[in-house]
C-alpha cells in the first residue's frame, strides 16, 4: 500500500513497531493504529506474518508443538482488537465517572456558596 509518500512512511512507522507489538509493549494509541493499518496494507500484513513467524514459529517448532501460524497470527491481532475494545470502553466509562465527579463538586460548591 505504497500509494505516496505519506503511505509508505506510515508502513515504516507500524513495521518499525512489529517487534514492540510481538512483545506486547504497544500503547493504546498505538495497538490502534498498528491493528488499523494492517486491516489495509497487505504489505505491513506480510511483514507482520515473517516476523510471527521467526519470532514465534522456530522457538514452537523446536519445542515440538504442531503449529498454525496464520491462524494463530490471526487469533493473536483479534485478541489485540478486542482488547483495544475494551480498553477503550473502560476509559470512556473513567472519563464519564470523573466528569460526573467534577459536577458534583461543582454543585456542592454553589450549594455552600449559596448558604
Amino acid at each position: 500500500m505504497k500509494e505516496n509518500g505519506r503511505n509508505e512512511k506510515s508502513c515504516k512507522e507500524i513495521q518499525g513497531l512489529i517487534p514492540r507489538y510481538l512483545s506486547g509493549n504497544l500503547s493504546l494509541k498505538e495497538a490502534r493504529a498498528f491493528t488499523g493499518h494492517l486491516k489495509k496494507c497487505s504489505d505491513c500484513r506480510e511483514e507482520i506474518e515473517i516476523s510471527y513467524l521467526v519470532d514465534q514459529g522456530i522457538a514452537r517448532v523446536e519445542s515440538g508443538e504442531t503449529i498454525d501460524l496464520h491462524a494463530d497470527l490471526e487469533t493473536m491481532l483479534t485478541d489485540t482488537e478486542e482488547a483495544i475494545q475494551r480498553l477503550t470502553q473502560f476509559s470512556t466509562a473513567v472519563y464519564l465517572i470523573e466528569m460526573t465527579a467534577v459536577f458534583v463538586l461543582i454543585a456542592c460548591v454553589l450549594i455552600l456558596w449559596i448558604f
